[in-house]
């Protein structure tokens, strides 16, 4: 057990045996200055600071490495620290340092504008996000990848602040998406005391179930024998408007955006070509492969794990449906976890059509016990005072959203009452894709570090969370009410497109 008091005091340790104190107004010189330092098993291999950099406030760059394995870039403010420190989160099976990433998923700028410190891992290896190699003989490379490098990455962060600001931070956040979202249930299950809060967002929680099982059922429907691809991407325009068609009105607002997917019956067979194919309708192949999609991983008439959430169309050609040439990412990242379920290298064929899923489960969920964050209880978080905040995408295709509704059912029977009213808050945020990869398309946008810090100094719980949607040149078109479950967001009148017109409603 990690403790959050035990990690400020190594640093404030550490910091007071410092051979260079900082020296007010000397930003520069004092980031320079723990270049060749090694706090808290880290070394850092550059420090210089960055002025001018892409609209940024000046701040000191650190990059280096923890415990020998973990590759690490870190952000400080040169001035007007707010006293604070952000460990981001990172996608995919991670892998590489992106300290530019734009927008709040997994990023260092959003907290860096805000003034906060803030680190960013590589996990413990190199690759690429999909690809998973690297865990293939090094068991404690997955575990790193799994979350231990959470409590390492704390403790050196914490150490190169009070190195720096000659004090330590007085709060410590984790804000992540997709893989970085399962981090950031993995903290809240397995390290509750390690942050004073945690945002997180489309987490792949259940890593077993959604890159391995629903992963071989996305491969198997998606992909021919061959490799060949099902649906053309070049269609899915076609059934993204039939769905809105059919479903945009449930939830009482025509708005472009299905609002209560589980009300929804796509029926893209009538879609379905009548003659020969001209491109403005489905084959049967297609249509066959999309209703799979919509229904999920089924074994014998059990369902193993949900389908996609219609609504999620548009989102499709980015994540599920690649090209004959051209695998889509949530492809490709199947096949990876599935190649490290079985054991098998990049170097080496892999064929998902020769696997059998109701034999394929024991690999499959053999790394259960390693990579998931599904632990129901999270009554250790009330424990520890820590607050988490946890959003999901109605039309993520590439996380199901029907898991984490799963989940939030499962951590409402399994915890106290007293964790879910001070210290859990779950919110859905319907036409949300999948960690604002592709922008613009519905009420979307809010900063997850901003609501988790309001909560945690202030004590404002994000019961009702206010969403942006912009257009290409950054104005506001449309705001949005998110509602804390199991409440709901219903229109009761006015403008559609003005948060005010909705409020939160319990079932």
């Amino acid at each position: 057990m990690f403790h959050r008091t035990s990690l400020l005091a190594a640093s404030a340790l550490l910091a007071a045996c410092a051979q260079q104190p900082n020296a007010p107004g000397d930003s520069a010189a004092n980031c320079a200055a723990l270049a060749g330092q090694s706090p808290a098993n880290t070394t850092v291999s550059r420090a210089h600071e960055m002025r001018d950099h892409q609209q940024l406030p000046t701040f000191c760059q650190l990059e280096g490495q923890i415990a020998d394995k973990i590759g690490f870039v870190m952000r400080l403010p040169a001035a007007d620290w707010n006293g604070k420190f952000v460990v981001a989160g990172c996608g995919g099976f991670c892998g590489s340092l992106n300290p530019d990433k734009p927008g709040y998923s997994n990023s260092l700028n959003a907290a860096l504008r805000d003034g906060y410190a803030a680190i960013q891992t590589d996990s413990g290896h190199q690759a690429p996000s999909w690809q998973t190699d690297w865990a293939l003989d090094d068991p404690r490379a997955l575990e790193l990848y799994a979350g231990a490098w959470m409590p390492l990455a704390v403790a050196s962060g914490q150490a190169l602040a009070t190195s720096y600001y000659a004090s330590a931070p007085r709060r410590t956040y984790f804000s992540g998406c997709s893989n970085g979202g399962r981090l950031g249930l993995f903290a809240a299950q397995r390290y509750p005391e390690l942050f004073d809060g945690i945002a997180a967002g489309d987490g792949i929680f259940d890593l077993s179930g959604n890159g391995g099982i629903h992963g071989l059922w996305l491969l198997q429907t998606t992909r021919r024998s061959d490799g060949s691809a099902v649906i053309s991407r070049d269609k899915i325009p076609l059934l993204s408007q039939h769905v809105m068609q059919r479903c945009d009105s449930l939830d009482g607002v025509s708005d472009n955006i299905v609002s209560r997917p589980e009300l929804c019956d796509p029926a893209p067979q009538a879609l379905q070509c009548s003659g020969q194919e001209n491109g403005q309708c489905f084959t049967p192949e297609e249509v066959h492969a999309i209703k799979r999609l919509y229904q999920g991983a089924t074994v014998d008439g059990q369902q193993l794990f949900p389908g996609i959430n219609p609504g999620s169309e548009a989102y499709w050609p980015l994540w599920i449906v690649g090209t004959d040439d051209d695998m889509a990412w949530g492809e490709r990242a199947g096949e990876g976890y599935l190649r490290l379920a079985y054991g098998i290298p990049a170097s080496e064929a892999f064929k998902p059509h020769d696997y059998v899923l109701a034999e394929a489960l024991e690999p499959i969920l053999s790394l259960a016990p390693i990579v998931d964050a599904t632990e129901p209880n999270l009554d250790a978080l009330a424990a520890a005072n820590t607050r988490l905040f946890y959003y999901q995408g109605l039309a993520d295709p590439l996380i199901i959203p029907g898991r984490a509704s799963e989940y939030f059912q499962q951590v409402q029977a399994a915890s106290a009452p007293q964790t879910l009213a001070e210290n859990l808050r779950f919110v859905d945020v319907p036409g949300f894709g999948h960690c604002w990869e592709r922008t613009g398309l519905s009420a979307d946008e809010f900063n997850p570090v901003a609501i988790i810090d309001r909560w945690v100094e202030q004590g404002h719980a994000p019961d009702a969370v206010r969403a942006l949607q912009r257009n290409a040149d950054g104005e506001v078109v449309r705001s949005r009410t998110l509602c804390a479950l199991p409440a709901r967001s219903v229109y009761r009148g006015g403008d559609p497109d003005k948060a005010e017109s909705f409020h939160c409603e319990l079932p």
